[in-house]
């Protein structure tokens, strides 16, 4: 099966679980906010970015075994194949321990993270629940999930997710319904994750039986330091990612309070939401830009990062527009108009799903063409901005502050540096057109921005008809103005000549 053909089977699975995924996310939400209240929903959103900081131990090691994997199964080297795969799994053996150890080890400091009064809930039961969830992803299997997605099938671990994902949700509320208890709810977290990596590990087995094998052999010590290397480069990188993601619920608990973290973790509902949906692609590609990039025709290769560049504009744009024109109202209608924050605060949301979608398809390429080493400890000062700012910046203005440090940190190490390593080591070419071009796009989403908030507002009032008409607004105005001002563009061309040949347009086609 083709790269092509692979990628559009893994997007149409992500996209079809997804649909599901959201409407049942939305109402658990709903029922969880309803019945327990929005200070256990700052609980629930505050442990889940601990845990995420604790994931930092992962080190990279996923990313640098998978792309090790790609030469091995590209010319079926089994016994390659096998001694990677043994490898990975003492390391997240390893890993999960050191995640259990370093957990417990911060349950005292937890009264200094929440900064209200936490005697309603057995905070530490619920901690160790959380981490209990994390640690089990490490230790039951997850590793072999890396044999599926190297081959391009990584449809079948989003069936299967979102299958557990599924099942998950409705026990969850059957759950909150009957016995109006966060422990269960935490509970089915742990027991659900558990089930589905043992049951991904059995179907990768069945795929790859080899991986199942006895192996006394080793990586030789060059391959093992090299995994090593990578695996260094690859962590401060996603320490950078961490940082951005995780941090922010943590400072907001330490200097405003668990409400503001449950108010806000609404919001982020919305912006996980959007890029769960829309990293789908990133995921679903993955594995051929890894197979691209072997193939060693740079050109191409370049066409290729230009035109999957082009079409991040397009849904991040859209995405960054349509929720600067209408996620109040959302929101308000959802769970009341308390839960509001001002337009301001949605503007920097929506820039910052912008920037984020431009950072993952820089992301997407960097790592299938093995650049790790490039600029290593330039995400070390993102962090670094990141945090600083975000501690500053709350105690003047607020969960605003928290927002600007994530932003200014991309913008001053991501959205420039990332693009330079690629052109110098890849391309080899100047970076000044890539510049240049995403100026150009970032004053059309702009423009689309601007646009869609005042015709929604100028023609519509606020309900559930706001909300949807202008989501069409959004899409209409936005794609008006990316074809006036980039219809004739190669990238634009290349990318209707993949719809029309792709069998969602055939069938159209033929029903008409």
């Amino acid at each position: 099966m083709s790269r092509l053909k692979n990628s559009y089977k893994n997007l149409i699975a992500s996209g079809v679980s997804q649909l599901i995924g959201i409407l049942l996310k939305f109402v658990t939400r709903t029922i969880f906010i309803q019945i327990l209240g929005p200070k256990y929903l700052g609980i629930n959103g505050l442990f889940t970015n601990i845990l995420s900081m604790l994931s930092l131990a992962e080190l990279g090691v996923g990313a640098a075994i998978t792309f090790n994997l790609y030469k091995p199964v590209a010319e079926k080297n089994i016994q390659q194949i096998v001694m990677l795969m043994r490898f990975y799994r003492n390391a997240y053996r390893v890993i999960g321990l050191f995640i259990a150890a370093v957990g417990l080890a911060l349950i005292p400091f937890l009264p200094l993270i929440i900064k209200d009064d936490i005697s309603f809930i057995p905070v530490t039961l619920i901690f160790i629940l959380y981490l209990l969830q994390s640690v089990t992803s490490y230790l039951f299997f997850a590793y072999k999930s890396a044999i599926i997605k190297v081959n391009q099938k990584e449809y079948i671990i989003t069936y299967i997710a979102s299958v557990f994902s599924i099942i998950a949700n409705l026990v969850q509320i059957l759950l909150l319904l009957l016995f109006n208890n966060f422990q269960l709810y935490v509970i089915t977290l742990v027991v659900f994750g558990i089930l589905q990596n043992l049951f991904i590990a059995h179907k990768a087995g069945k795929l790859y039986p080899y991986i199942n094998e006895q192996q006394t052999a080793i990586l030789p010590k060059d391959e093992r330091r090299q995994i090593r290397n990578n695996c260094f480069a690859i962590s401060i990188y996603k320490f950078n990612t961490v940082i951005q993601n995780a941090t922010d619920n943590i400072v907001l608990s330490t200097f405003i309070g668990l409400e503001i973290v449950g108010k806000y973790s609404n919001y982020l509902l919305i912006v996980t939401t959007i890029k769960n949906i829309l990293n789908k692609f990133y995921t679903a590609i993955r594995a051929s830009v890894g197979d691209l990039h072997a193939q060693g025709d740079t050109e191409h290769e370049h066409l290729i990062f230009r035109v999957v560049g082009f079409f991040t504009i397009c849904v991040f744009g859209f995405a960054s527009v349509a929720t600067y024109a209408f996620a109040n109202e959302f929101i308000a209608i959802w769970i009341g108009s308390e839960y509001v924050f001002s337009q301001y605060f949605t503007s920097l949301l929506a820039f910052e799903i912008y920037l984020f979608g431009l950072q993952k398809n820089l992301a997407t390429f960097r790592t299938s063409m093995g650049l790790f080493q490039q600029a290593k400890y330039r995400p070390l000062f993102g962090s670094i901005i990141n945090i600083v700012l975000s501690v500053i910046l709350v105690q003047r203005i607020g969960i605003y502050g928290v927002l600007i440090g994530t932003i200014v940190a991309s913008l001053t190490t991501y959205m420039w540096f990332d693009p330079l390593i690629i052109y110098r080591n890849v391309f080899r070419k100047s970076v000044r057109g890539y510049y240049a071009q995403n100026i150009k796009y970032f004053c059309a989403i702009v423009l689309s921005a601007i646009g869609s908030r005042f015709i929604s507002k100028l023609l519509l009032e606020s309900g559930l008809a706001y909300v949807l008409s202008s989501l069409c607004i959004s899409l209409v105005i936005t794609g008006t103005i990316i074809f006036v001002f980039f219809g004739r563009s190669e990238e634009f061309k290349y990318l209707m000549k993949l719809f029309k040949r792709s069998k969602v347009f055939k069938s159209v086609i033929r029903k008409k």
